[in-house]
């Protein structure tokens, strides 16, 4: 049996750890002190008993995301209906609304007489019904800022429903918002029922969290996986690959790089200029992922209070995940997961504190993805990741899925 090196234990290693597991002598490197990378689940001590939250990786649906489900169903991983909703609070004009419903997008009554708001609502329709259009007709591809002066929206349609729910789904700062390139982000919400409560899906999540279907691959490996294991160098020879870690170096006969992006290249002795061309454009954002139960972080209007509740102010802005509606939590508690919260949180309702990093994406990344797939034309070294396409689980597992297909 071939021995199989996979750098990386996020969704793009482990989903080809469980694909190749019969067929292959897998060893999986991962430099955290957890297997999971963006699937993390916390375990929070709940008036007396046990309660995982998710902090990461959360929710998912039947329509867009057709390789991780099977992928679920393969493990027997239970699942249940989660909760959506997105809502947005702006600190600089006190603006609140939720988009679930006429009652949320009306949640202040004033602005049912407000001109400004009401341009604001019709703009979000004009974008939802005339987008997929400006996509099939290649009138997209262009920076966002771009698109949204071409096509005359207001300032509001920009700053208070575009790039909030951008923003959101990225973890993508508001200034880094005006270069992301407008094709990638219509597809991506027409693909997933983000353009108008008629198209919007049942999203789901993992019963218990995350952190049992990444149980369930590490139980059905042959070799768990090695944490706390940094791999410092991927050399590449005639006869294989040699992984060199701090505890010396280990020869395989083929690898997979899993990791993100822009830690590929530094990894790689003597990278081709294909990889160099293809792989150099991918940068990351940092972000910082809070877990606590101080509700200050929330809109001051409760009926307002959603799944995501993206709040900002200035070029400043925070998503505040309301995991008892994401993960239909059993406990009077509420628990949220903050994403680069800029206000204060009080430090004795912080349970866990994590760094997480999202891939940003610009033309530049948008052109080098038709190509990648040319990196795994031939061997020893081959290439995974949700960097390869929108950034998401999905996109991970699909990676993992191509990869695997091409050394089965």
């Amino acid at each position: 049996m071939k021995k199989l090196a996979i750098i990386g234990s996020g969704i793009s290693g482990m989903g080809t750890a469980w694909l190749l597991r019969d067929k292959y002598d897998i060893t999986v490197f991962e430099k955290n002190n957890y297997a999971g990378g963006h699937t993390n689940t916390v375990t929070v001590n709940d008036e007396g008993g046990d309660l995982p939250i998710d902090t990461g990786f959360i929710v998912f649906n039947d329509i867009t995301y057709p390789t991780l489900i099977r992928t679920f169903a393969e493990l027997n991983v239970t699942v249940e209906n989660s909760d959506m909703s997105f809502a947005v609070h702006s600190l600089d004009s006190g603006l609140q609304f939720n988009g679930s419903s006429l009652n949320g997008l009306f949640a202040q009554r004033k602005n049912i007489f407000k001109p400004s708001y009401l341009k604001f609502l019709l703009a979000i329709n004009k974008f939802n019904k005339t987008a997929p259009k400006h996509l099939e007709n290649n009138q997209a591809n262009m920076r966002l800022a771009e698109y949204v002066t071409k096509f005359n929206y207001p300032e509001s349609f920009m700053q208070d429903f575009l790039v909030p729910m951008a923003s959101a789904v990225w973890s993508t700062p508001i200034e880094k918002m005006a270069d992301f390139p407008t094709a990638t982000l219509i597809r991506f919400f027409l693909n997933h029922g983000f353009l108008g409560l008629d198209t919007q899906y049942q999203w789901k999540t993992v019963s218990g969290g995350s952190i049992n279907y990444m149980n369930k691959i590490r139980a059905a490996l042959k070799k768990d996986v090695i944490i706390n294991t940094p791999v410092k160098k991927i050399v590449r020879k005639n006869e294989g690959v040699t992984i060199v870690t701090q505890e010396g170096e280990q020869h395989f006969d083929l690898a997979v790089s899993a990791v993100h992006g822009d830690q590929v290249l530094p990894l790689l002795e003597n990278p081709t200029p294909l990889e160099k061309e293809l792989i150099s454009p991918f940068r990351y954002e940092k972000n910082i992922a809070i877990l606590h139960t101080d509700e200050s972080v929330m809109p001051p209007l409760k009926k307002v209070w959603s799944a995501w509740n993206y709040i900002k102010q200035g070029n400043l802005s925070t998503t505040a995940y309301l995991m008892n509606k994401l993960q239909n939590l059993k406990t009077r508690n509420n628990y949220f997961v903050s994403i680069n919260e800029f206000r204060k949180i009080d430090t004795s309702k912080i349970i866990r504190t994590i760094e997480y990093e999202h891939p940003l994406f610009d033309r530049a990344t948008e052109e080098a993805q038709k190509r990648l797939h040319e990196l795994n034309s031939s061997g020893p070294l081959y290439f995974a990741g949700a960097w390869t396409r929108y950034g998401f689980h999905e996109d991970g597992m699909l990676s993992a899925d191509n990869v695997a297909k091409r050394l089965l």
